[in-house]
This record gives C-alpha cells, structure tokens and sequence, in this order.
C-alpha cells in the first residue's frame, strides 16, 4: 500500500486535541502521523479535522462542529 494512498485515507477524518499545540501526533489505522493545525486556534479537547496532507505530515483545521459520534472519528489515546 503507498503511503499517498494511506495520507489520502485521513482526508476528512476527526479526532480531539491532545494538547493546545499546532503540532502533534495522531494514530490513524495504527500508523502514526505528525500533523499540524493550519486553521484555527487549537486548544486541548478541540476537534481536530484532516483536510490536507504532504509528503511528511497531515494538514488540519479546528472544526468543533464534529462529534465523536461522526463516522470519521478517530480515537486519539
């Protein structure tokens, strides 16, 4: 499996913010990733979308209109 094909797998996945950071790292499909809020203001507990990605992190945008309960969510422990 390409790693582009497993980057384009995350687009549109959600998860919470572990820490009030820009950077940090989520487990997705148990790979980790570095990633990198480029909108928003994150904060811990924020919801944290997957919208973009390059060759070396996922680019993501607070968006505290998802749930847990969205199809796309991602447990981030």
């Amino acid at each position: 499996m390409s790693g582009e094909y497993q980057m384009n797998k995350t687009i549109g996945k959600c998860f919470r913010s572990a820490s009030d950071n820009y950077n940090g790292v989520v487990r997705i499909y148990g790979s980790p990733y570095m990633y990198r809020v480029v909108n928003g203001i994150p904060a811990k507990g924020a919801m944290l979308e997957v919208i973009d990605f390059s060759s070396t992190e996922l680019f993501v945008s607070v968006n505290n209109y998802l749930f847990e309960s969205d199809v796309n969510y991602i447990d981030n422990r």
